[in-house]
């Protein structure tokens, strides 16, 4: 899954990057987002440019009684992404891109979940696949706009750590999978694959990431094997490091 990510580059770097426009309030440096918050995405507006939006993590669809279905809904299987009722109509036709610079994934350990980051090689941001939806709360009549974070089987640097990883998209790949009129089920489903392993880096981190409120570079220092809470036991975390 992807329950946990890091954004912190600047808003400039972002709009570089993704070719697209930020209005309003700049993109603050964040360590820790956690799922039922409110994160930047990518999508194309209805004149066709790329734009930064705000959404809800944790998708509720339009057919939705209330909000509490988000808390199931932060990731969609890549798998069944295009069948299940949560997420087939926005896998058609309402599909964004999350920017992260890197995101967490927790291993179990005799002493407990020890917290790891991924990241890319080339300093390059992560593109996560997200598909978007906004619904109309039928109590006061207020729109939600709302989002999930694809995941897929992981890759060889991941599996180590946890068997899924959310999907991260090539730049090249950005045009086709925001692109409302792309309907075909078949395209798209062919980007949702395991990221090439050469493509990112892994290291542990500190356990202060497991509390929500913590938020701030230290969160991603990597953790030595001299660190208080190092399992110095773990063959696995001596080999990964």
């Amino acid at each position: 899954m992807c329950g946990r990510f890091a954004l912190y580059r600047s808003s400039q770097a972002l709009q570089d990057h993704f070719g697209a426009t930020l209005d309003g309030a700049q993109i603050a440096p964040r360590y820790n987002l956690a799922p039922r918050t409110t994160i930047p995405a990518v999508r194309v507006g209805a004149d066709g440019t790329r734009r930064f939006v705000w959404l809800h993590w944790g998708l509720i669809p339009s057919w939705a009684k209330d909000r509490g279905i988000s808390q199931h809904t932060i990731n969609a299987r890549a798998e069944t992404v295009a069948e299940k009722p949560s997420y087939r109509t926005a896998f058609r036709r309402s599909r964004c891109l999350i920017p992260a610079d890197g995101f967490y994934e927790w291993q179990s350990t005799p002493s407990g979940k020890q917290p790891w980051f991924f990241t890319r090689r080339d300093g390059q941001p992560l593109a996560l696949a997200g598909l978007w939806e906004r619904w109309i709360d039928p109590a006061g009549g207020e729109p939600v706009e709302s989002t999930t974070i694809i995941v897929t089987q992981a890759n060889d640097v991941v599996r180590p750590i946890h068997d899924r990883m959310p999907v991260i998209l090539s730049p090249t790949d950005y045009a086709c999978w925001l692109d409302p009129r792309m309907t075909r089920s078949e395209p798209l489903q062919a980007l949702l694959v395991p990221a090439a392993p050469g493509m990112l880096t892994a290291y542990p981190v500190g356990r202060r990431v497991n509390r929500v409120r913590e938020d701030d570079a230290a969160l991603i220092e990597p953790l030595t094997m001299d660190d208080p809470g190092a399992d110095n036991h773990d063959p696995l975390q001596r080999r990964l490091w």
